[in-house]
């Protein structure tokens, strides 16, 4: 056994709503594994941790000497939950950081106070939450500024 576990492809799911599965885009047919693993496998670099997680591995299955069926299974239905849960990280760093290097792009040179840039981060994060569809999010956007319009310029912080 060379691995503990390897990724798979088959593990991959449609991503919920038709939302993009930007890990998923990342992925070419050339390349020996996918991008993203490759550089994460020289960041944390666990080469020590492999082994002895293989060793530990191997220990097991001698034990197990003919029932290794639930073995496997378990380490199937972890890998698959692992790397689920990798992609989901993947894609929420990839959309909040998106988000954000927009706005301040955007933005140019107008300063925001702290508040107000703490509000736009909010609104921003809340936004890329909650997946809802953009014309839903420009309509909820638009009944806040509604609502501070009606607020009245006069009104300010008491």
């Amino acid at each position: 056994m060379k691995k503990v576990s390897k990724r798979r492809h088959t593990h991959h799911r449609k991503p919920p709503s038709g939302a993009d599965n930007h890990f998923q885009r990342m992925e070419h047919e050339a390349e020996e594994g996918h991008p993203i693993d490759l550089v994460v496998e020289k960041r944390v670099q666990h080469r020590a941790a492999r082994k002895r997680l293989i060793a530990l591995q191997n220990k097991i299955l001698e034990r197990l000497r003919d029932d290794k069926k639930p073995f496997f299974a378990l380490e199937e239905l972890r890998t698959h939950v692992s790397a689920e849960r990798e992609e989901a990280y993947f894609d929420v760093g990839y959309e909040h950081g998106l988000a954000d290097a927009l706005a301040t792009e955007r933005r140019g040179r107008a300063r925001l106070s702290a508040e107000a840039g703490q509000l736009a981060t909010e609104f921003r994060e809340r936004i890329v939450q909650s997946r809802v569809p953009t014309r839903d999010a420009l309509l909820a956007l638009l009944e806040c500024v509604w609502a501070v319009a009606a607020k009245g310029e006069s009104s300010g912080p008491r």
